[in-house]
């Protein structure tokens, strides 16, 4: 695992309700407060909102926000502490012109099923709920996006659809990456019933409209 990563997902999640330190985590929908078990080291966080999908392109709602931190990885982060762009699952990037957007991947990651991340990874994603007819929840989130491209294993380009300078907010933000074979396999509904990501927690169970149990990613 690449440092800059590491550092980048602890930073990026910092300002999340989950605690990155616990090795347990808990996501419990109810009315209780957050309570920390020291027998199993666990962090238990209750909420009062139901999460219909734990898809992050298929909820808008805070507790999806909060899931989406800890179970996947952005191409980008913004530092809460310098406000710069770094790399999170991509290294380097840079416009080639107004609407196309080139990005150098990182080596070395893993997704929770074991499947190492690369390029396809970026391009299936991006390229499937940029779609209207796959309906992301929230729209704005995507519709920015044309298309991705390969232009080798770990080497991206986005096209953009018109000049979009907030791109890298985007990209740093709402835009997670899902592991491309699995997503084409299950869609949505099965990334619902069992989350695969790339971050620092994995989900280890879903029981639905009733909690989501995380595990520490032993390999982030």
């Amino acid at each position: 695992m690449d440092d800059r990563r590491a550092g980048a997902g602890v930073l990026r999640r910092l300002s999340s309700v989950v605690c990155c330190l616990a090795a347990l985590a808990a996501l419990v929908i109810g009315v209780t407060p957050a309570l920390a078990a020291k027998k199993d080291n666990a962090l238990r966080v209750a909420d009062d909102q139901v999460l219909d999908n734990a898809d992050p392109y298929f909820n808008n709602v805070r507790i999806g926000v909060i899931l989406s931190h800890q179970v996947w990885d952005t191409l980008i982060y913004r530092d809460p502490k310098t406000n710069e762009y770094k790399g999170q699952l991509a290294t380097s990037w840079k416009w080639i012109d107004q609407k196309t957007l080139e990005l150098e991947l990182r080596r070395g990651v893993k997704f929770h099923n074991g499947a190492e991340f690369d390029a396809d990874d970026v391009v299936y994603t991006l390229n499937f709920v940029s779609k209207p007819e796959n309906k992301a929840t929230t729209q704005s989130n995507v519709d920015w996006i044309d298309r991705a491209e390969k232009l080798d294993p770990y080497r991206v380009r986005i096209v953009t659809r018109r000049p979009f300078p907030a791109a890298i907010e985007y990209l740093a933000g709402p835009i997670v990456i899902h592991p491309h074979a699995y997503y084409a396999q299950v869609g949505p509904q099965g990334m619902n019933q069992k989350p695969v990501g790339s971050g620092p927690y994995r989900v280890v169970e879903h029981a639905m409209g009733k909690y989501i149990r995380l595990v520490r990613n032993p390999d982030y």
